[in-house]
């Protein structure tokens, strides 16, 4: 069975780009394009990874953080942090969060880290 990723970026471009180079490494890949529809979709989704942007309208990374603590099923899915700033500590004292990527996305480096976080 194909691992499931779910990519929660407003920038609609960005998430094309991060899904098309996770659908070529065989992964189904769904989007929402702020917290408020990642939290939608999260149930039926059912992902093994989430690759989140920090920076949205509605309802920010930081918010999905501690929104989906309150998911007991959800609360421990590894969580890649997608930013455009390199500054992304603060992130990481939220439980799930495993490492992040700086925007513009290398295609490599992230299909290397989101294998190395759903093995």
């Amino acid at each position: 069975m194909k691992k499931k990723i779910l990519v929660i970026d407003d920038d609609r471009i960005n998430a094309k780009i991060v899904k098309l180079n996770l659908v070529k490494e065989g992964f189904h890949v769904e989007t929402a394009f702020d917290g408020d529809e990642g939290l939608a979709v999260l149930p039926t989704v059912n992902p093994d990874l989430i690759i989140l942007d920090v920076n949205m309208p509605n309802m920010n990374g930081y918010t999905f953080m501690l929104e989906i603590q309150k998911f007991t099923e959800h609360k421990d899915t590894p969580v890649l942090v997608l930013t455009a700033h390199a500054d992304v500590k603060p992130i990481f004292k939220f439980n799930g969060v495993k490492d992040y990527l700086v925007k513009p996305v290398n295609g490599p480096d992230l299909v290397e880290k989101v294998k190395k976080h759903v093995s």
